[in-house]
C-alpha cells in the first residue's frame, strides 16, 4: 500500500480551482502559470479525494470520535468530547464534515466520474463509482435524507432538494453495479493517484462487492431477503486482511492519522470502562494492548460515565499512532458479514461457527495479536453456542473488531443493540437513550430552505425502522 502527504492535498485543491479559469480581455496564452494548470488529470484529483476521505468522510474525528464515544470505545472527559458523551452535538459541530463530503469529496469524484467517462477510462471511473457509493453512504446513514438527485450542479442549484433515503440507496447500489461492470472489463487498465491500491482493478473490484454487502445488509430490518442477498453480494468480496481498502498515513507533521493529530492538540478523550472492561476483565482478549495504552505496564482503565481522570488508558496504536491507517471496508467486516448472513439464512450451525471463528482470527492476524491459546480456549467454547446467543456473539466480536469505525454504529443501530449496551444514565445527559442520527448541519439550515425540520439525535433514518410493538 502507498503512502501520501497529506500536505499535498492543499495543492490538489488549489490546482482544482483552475478548473473555472475566467476570461481576459488580453491574450489568454500570455502569463500561464505553469503551477496552476487549466486542466487536473484524473490521478491528481483521486489522490486529493483519497486523502479527504480518509481525513474526514471515513476516519475524521467528527464521524469516528463522536460515534465511538456513543459505541462506548472512548470517554468524553472534557470540553466537546464531554458534551458528546452527555448526548449533545450541535448543528454548528458538524458542519465541516458535511461541507467537506460535499465539496471536497463528492463533487471532485463527480469531475472525476465525467473525465473517465469522456476518456472511455472503466478504471477511473469504476474507482471513483465505488468511492462515491462509500461517500453517499456515511452522508445518508447518517442524515437520512440528503441532496443527491439536484446535488453537484454549483451555482445552478445552491438549494437542492433532499432525496429520500430509500431513493439515495437505490443510487448507492447503482454506483456499486456499474463500478463491479466497469472493473471486471478486460484489459482494464492501471491508473495513476490511486494510494490505496496502486490503480489494480482487481482489488478494486473486491472492494466494490464487499460495500455493496455492507449496504444491502443496512436494510435487514426492513427485507426479510436482505441477508440472502448479502451473502449473494459477498461473491468475489475482499479476500485477505492484505487486500482491505484503507489508508496509510505516516509520521510526518501534517501526515498523521486524524485520531493521533486530535490526541495531540485536544485530548479530551480516553478509553471508555465498558470497551476496555469487556476485553480486559470478561473475555481477556489479546487485541487489547494493540487498542489501547497500558496504565504503568499492564493495567488497563477505563472511564466510566462521568469520569475525567487521566490516568487511565488512551487509545491504543491500532487506531491513533502516527501512522495508523483508517479502513473503509476490510477483509475482517466481510467476514463478519458472511457469519451473519449464514446464520440469519439459517446454515447448518457448524458453518455458521466456523465462520465466526475465521473473522475473529482474520482481526487477530491484522492486529499481530498473540491469540493461538486464547482461540484454542474460544474455539471451544464457540462450539457450544447455538441460537440467538451465538448471534448475539457474532455481534459483539464484530464490535469489538470494528473498534473506532463508523460502521460499528450502523450495526448497532440495524440490530436494536443486540450487544446490549447502555446509555448514560447521568442527568447530566439531555436524554438517557442513545442517540441514532446526526443533527442538520447548520450551514445548510441556514441556506438552503429544503433542509428537513424537526431533526434530532433521536431521530430514525428509513433502514432503522422502529421495531413494532408487542
Amino acid at each position: 500500500m502507498k503512502n501520501i502527504n497529506i500536505k499535498l492535498i492543499g495543492l490538489v485543491f488549489l490546482m482544482a480551482l483552475a478548473l473555472g479559469s475566467c476570461k481576459k480581455w488580453i491574450n489568454t496564452d500570455l502569463n500561464v502559470n505553469p503551477d496552476a494548470p487549466s486542466d487536473v488529470p484524473m490521478g491528481s484529483i483521486l489522490t486529493g479525494v483519497q486523502a479527504n476521505m480518509a481525513y474526514n468522510t471515513i476516519g475524521g474525528n467528527d464521524l469516528c470520535r463522536v460515534t465511538s464515544i456513543w459505541m462506548q470505545y472512548f470517554q468524553g472527559i472534557a470540553r466537546q468530547s464531554q458534551s458528546t458523551a452527555n448526548y449533545y452535538l450541535l448543528p454548528s459541530d458538524i458542519n465541516n464534515l458535511w461541507v467537506t463530503n460535499y465539496t471536497n469529496t463528492m463533487m471532485n469524484l463527480q469531475t472525476i466520474i465525467a473525465k473517465a467517462t469522456s476518456a472511455g477510462n472503466p478504471t477511473y471511473r469504476g474507482i471513483a463509482d465505488v468511492l462515491m457509493a462509500n461517500s453517499i453512504g456515511i452522508t445518508t446513514d447518517f442524515w437520512g435524507s440528503i441532496p443527491l438527485s439536484g446535488a453537484f450542479q454549483g451555482v445552478a442549484n445552491l438549494t437542492p432538494t433532499f432525496d429520500a433515503q430509500e431513493a439515495v440507496y437505490i443510487e448507492i447500489i447503482r454506483y456499486l453495479d456499474d463500478a463491479i461492470v466497469e472493473l471486471s472489463m478486460e484489459g482494464a487498465p492501471s491508473v495513476d493517484g490511486d494510494v490505496m491500491y496502486g490503480g489494480d482493478p482487481a482489488l478494486w473490484l473486491q472492494a466494490a462487492h464487499s460495500l455493496k454487502a455492507r449496504y444491502i445488509l443496512h436494510k435487514s430490518k426492513l427485507d426479510a431477503n436482505t441477508w440472502t442477498q448479502a451473502l449473494a453480494a459477498l461473491g468475489g468480496a475482499i479476500s485477505s486482511n492484505a487486500n482491505d481498502l484503507e489508508f496509510t498515513f505516516f509520521d510526518a507533521a501534517g501526515s498523521q492519522n486524524p485520531l493521533y493529530q486530535f490526541m495531540q492538540q485536544r485530548g479530551d478523550i480516553t478509553m471508555a470502562k465498558v470497551f476496555i472492561d469487556t476485553l480486559n476483565l470478561v473475555r481477556h482478549d489479546p487485541r487489547l494492548p494493540m487498542f489501547a495504552t497500558a496504565v504503568g505496564d499492564t493495567a488497563f482503565v477505563g472511564n466510566g460515565w462521568g469520569e475525567v481522570s487521566g490516568d487511565v488508558s488512551m487509545p491504543g496504536n491500532a487506531v491513533a499512532a502516527a501512522a495508523s491507517v483508517v479502513p473503509f471496508v476490510t477483509f475482517v467486516e466481510t467476514l463478519f458479514m458472511q457469519a451473519e448472513c449464514l446464520y440469519k439464512t439459517n446454515a447448518p450451525v457448524e458453518q455458521v461457527r466456523a465462520a465466526l471463528i475465521a473473522a475473529v482470527t482474520a482481526s487477530m492476524e491484522k492486529w499481530g495479536a498473540d491469540y493461538t491459546a486464547w482461540m484454542a480456549i474460544y474455539t471451544q467454547y464457540i462450539n457450544f453456542a447455538s441460537g440467538a446467543p451465538l448471534y448475539k456473539e457474532i455481534m459483539t466480536q464484530k464490535w469489538i473488531a470494528l473498534y473506532n469505525q463508523a460502521e460499528a454504529f450502523n450495526d448497532w443501530r440495524r440490530t436494536d443493540n443486540v450487544i446490549g449496551l447502555q446509555a448514560n444514565p447521568l442527568t447530566s445527559a439531555q436524554q438517557n437513550v442513545i442517540p441514532r442520527h446526526y443533527p442538520e448541519a447548520q450551514s445548510e439550515t441556514n441556506y438552503n430552505p429544503n433542509t428537513p425540520p424537526d431533526i434530532n439525535l433521536w431521530s430514525r433514518v428509513w433502514w432503522d425502522a422502529q421495531a413494532p410493538t408487542k
